[in-house]
């Protein structure tokens, strides 16, 4: 903004207002060095005393979403317009493409990501959009500390988990038994990004926000809401593999009805898998109604429906030697063409936001869903002495969800204290069926297959005698209460406190045996976060976590009860904004200790027969160095770029000594990733390059290897018209053959990467009004 003549040097005046154009009292307006000043009942404040030709305002409170804006000094009549953190209406946080620079719902009430005091890293739509991806897996590659694992599953500073969060709640509609990290109850279905908006990311142990869980940290889906515009969109993809797919959406003011809004789409896909026999059919309805009742007060409500079917599945890895090395062409499959694994899931969710006072915020969200997943498939069970035949069984699955949760969140800014607190109680009820046909080498009806030469058909669905199941439920219940407190001693330095206390009761029947376990833990978490100067920040923050056992494992034919694992994290960091506020960087050192760590029995318990069974193998310790840069290097360059320094090691195994000093299953000592791209504003044409790298990786108890690995991806967008643009995508553009994620045997292997794939689509947006 150019400086107005006669305003006295230093000097900054303007208004406050909300998306609307009304004006907003009550917000801290400040700049480095400067006492805050607060706008007036007609938004209006005055800055004095700055220095230098440039400041950088920050604009904040009152549940607003923080706000900064650069300005040339002097300046005068600067408007500086802020949204509200509601959700139940699309999230227009202040970002320039790739970057981000506030938290939206994973840190439970709006806060500058420079004033954090841990890394928080957002990854938006645009992101999505350009890489022109659907599986939530391809996401990982543009986060540092986060790898691929099989499944559902990633590994976050080293560890395993699957739970991510779904509008800052839970309730994962790809999900499956609750905490279900080692036993049977886990989930294979395929997490879309179909109706995403943007991810967040809070990396390191998250237990007094949300809970018990692993100590790597939380991802959180943002799903799309209804738009305040009138908006049409469609869009058509097709490419390698016979893929083909797109999506229809309509959205904005609801006819008739003052400050109602509604949103209706659908998303629908198909295609083959490189692998033998194999597919995926996705389609996905999401629907969205929000009523605005005053500016701090919204309700909104969103449905969806997801039928998935994956053909051939579920997909076990290529078996490999010790080395790593490939024993079948990455296209060889143990499943018969009537394998299936398929997921039927409905969602309710409701939201309200709402402001009690012009500072005391509070939004309640009750988050519902159900679903059904049988799997047919053939598991490989080992190689026979002729070394090519694949010994096989059937397995006959089936597991089902209904999940509720109601999660309230309160925050109050008071004086300079960001006080959040809140309760959270989830309720799920868990059943699953399993039966299975032996392999023909113990008498059973199911032939191997040759790795070599593979022939299918010989066998399809074997009979399974009804009294050969094992019925297994779990009701799971777990409720918590948090408070945290960011407090800011002076305008450098902010100190945070959390605590929460959280009970887990879980009951049912695994087999013929009952289970019930209750445990209950405190977290904590505290930290500092000074600002050396204008755009650099520097954090240190000391926190814990807590991880239950797995329902099915407490039994005693799972080797149960078992106690809790517990980690502890140090961590210290570095954020700085560059050129202006464009780009983003944060470092980070951590190092996590974590003990009474569970792992699967590869015995199967006393008996032999129950793979959920688990035992406590002892310590592990994780450090290590993450860097994130974002942003904008020039006007038309962007920039993601992530590193990852991950140091693991087993410290302590009480039953399988050559795992010590050892890394933990599928963590590469070093892993990055680039997404670079420039755009050409002349012709509306954008060029992208991105790139994954992952190094060498060891599964200390099953013993093989999986090798390291680089791939590169290129893309180009062109604006074809004021409303349609076209995106063309080649993944893997030099076919290089490589392993994802190792499983829990070689007979499963190694998980191969996508070969060579190439897609082309067209995208369609209209609006009407601002």
């Amino acid at each position: 903004m150019m400086a107005a003549f006669g305003q006295e040097s230093g000097t900054c005046t303007g208004r406050v207002g909300d998306a609307e154009g009304k004006p907003i009292g009550g917000i801290e307006i400040e700049a480095s060095g400067l006492k805050p000043v607060v706008s007036d009942g007609e938004g209006r404040f005055r800055l004095e005393g700055a220095t230098g030709s440039v400041a950088l305002l920050t604009a904040k409170g009152r549940g607003y979403i923080p706000v900064q804006v650069s300005v040339s000094l002097p300046c005068r009549d600067v408007v500086v317009k802020m949204e509200t953190v509601q959700t139940t209406i699309e999230v227009k946080a202040p970002t320039d493409d790739f970057l981000a620079t506030v938290s939206v719902s994973v840190t439970k009430s709006p806060m500058n990501l420079l004033d954090l005091p841990q890394p928080v890293q957002v990854l938006p739509k645009a992101l999505i959009e350009d890489r022109n991806i659907q599986d939530i897996k391809d996401l990982y590659r543009n986060i540092s500390g986060v790898q691929d694992s099989p499944y559902s599953a990633m590994t976050m500073r080293g560890f395993t988990q699957r739970e991510v969060l779904f509008n800052g709640v839970r309730g994962n509609p790809y999900g499956s038994l609750d905490n279900d990290i080692n036993d049977a109850g886990f989930s294979t279905s395929q997490g879309r990004l179909t109706n995403v908006e943007f991810v967040e990311v809070l990396k390191g142990p998250a237990g007094v926000l949300f809970g018990g869980g692993e100590p790597g940290g939380v991802v959180n889906f943002v799903t799309r809401k209804p738009r305040r515009t009138t908006t049409g969109e469609a869009s058509y993809r097709m490419g390698s593999f016979a893929q083909r797919g797109g999506h229809g959406e309509l959205s904005g003011p609801l006819a008739g009805v003052k400050n109602v809004f509604y949103r209706a789409a659908i998303y629908g896909e198909e295609r083959k898998i490189f692998r033998y026999n194999s597919g995926s059919e996705n389609l996905h309805f999401a629907s969205g109604l929000s009523w605005k009742m005053k500016e701090a007060t919204s309700l909104g409500f969103e449905y969806e429906y997801i039928d998935q079917n994956l053909l051939g599945h579920r997909l076990r890895g290529i078996p490999v030697n010790a080395a790593g090395g490939w024993l079948a062409a990455r296209e060889w499959s143990a499943a018969e063409p009537t394998d299936r694994s398929e997921l039927q899931a409905r969602v309710l969710q409701g939201r309200l936001d709402h402001g009690i006072t012009s500072t005391f915020r509070t939004d309640v969200t009750v988050r519902y869903l159900n679903y059904d997943r049988p799997e047919r498939y053939h598991e490989p069970r080992g190689i026979n002495a002729d070394g090519r035949t694949m010994r096989r069984e059937y397995r006959d699955q089936f597991r089902g969800n209904e999940d509720v949760s109601l999660t309230a969140n309160f925050y109050e800014r008071v004086k300079r204290n960001n006080l959040s607190f809140g309760y959270e109680v989830v309720r799920q009820d868990w059943a699953g069926r399993y039966g299975t046909a032996r392999e023909a080498e113990r008498g059973g009806p199911v032939p191997g297959i040759d790795l070599l030469a593979p022939v299918y058909g010989r066998s399809t669905r074997p009979l399974i005698n009804a009294g050969a199941y094992v019925q297994q439920k779990v009701l799971a219940q777990r409720q918590g209460l948090f408070v945290q407190d960011q407090i800011e001693v002076s305008p450098r330095l902010q100190l945070l406190f959390g605590g929460r206390w959280e009970r887990f009761t879980d009951e049912g029947r695994a087999g013929a045996l009952p289970l019930r376990a209750e445990v209950g833990a405190w977290t904590g978490r505290a930290a500092a976060v000074y600002r050396l100067m204008p755009g650099l920040a520097a954090y240190a923050s000391v926190s814990n976590n807590f991880n239950r056992a797995p329902s099915l494992a407490q039994t005693p034919l799972a080797n149960g009860p078992h106690d809790p694992e517990r980690g502890r994290q140090l961590e210290v960091g570095v954020k700085q904004e560059l050129s202006g506020g464009r780009i983003l960087v944060n470092a980070a050192y951590f190092r996590i200790r974590k003990t009474n760590v569970l792992r699967l029995d590869p015995n199967f318990g006393p008996n032999g027969d129950n793979f959920a069974a688990v035992f406590p193998i002892g310590v592990v310790r994780n450090q290590g160095v993450e860097m994130d840069v974002t942003g904008k290097v020039t006007k038309n360059l962007s920039v993601i770029v992530n590193y990852a320094l991950l140091d693991s090691e087993i410290l302590a195994d009480r039953f399988t000594a050559a795992a010590v000093g050892k890394a933990l299953p599928n963590v590469a000592r070093h892993a990055g990733g680039v997404f670079v791209r420039y755009d050409y504003e002349r012709t509306g044409t954008s060029l992208h390059v991105g790139s994954e790298a992952r190094g060498r990786r060891f599964e200390p108890y099953a013993g093989f290897a999986a090798g390291g690995y680089a791939v590169f991806d290129v893309g180009v967008f062109q604006k074809i018209g004021p409303r349609l643009d076209l995106r063309a995508q080649l993944d893997n553009a030099f076919d290089r053959l490589y392993g994802t994620a190792s499983l829990f045997a070689a007979r499963a292997g190694n998980m191969p990467g996508a070969p060579r794939t190439a897609s082309i689509g067209l995208h369609f947006v209209a609006r009407r009004g601002r």
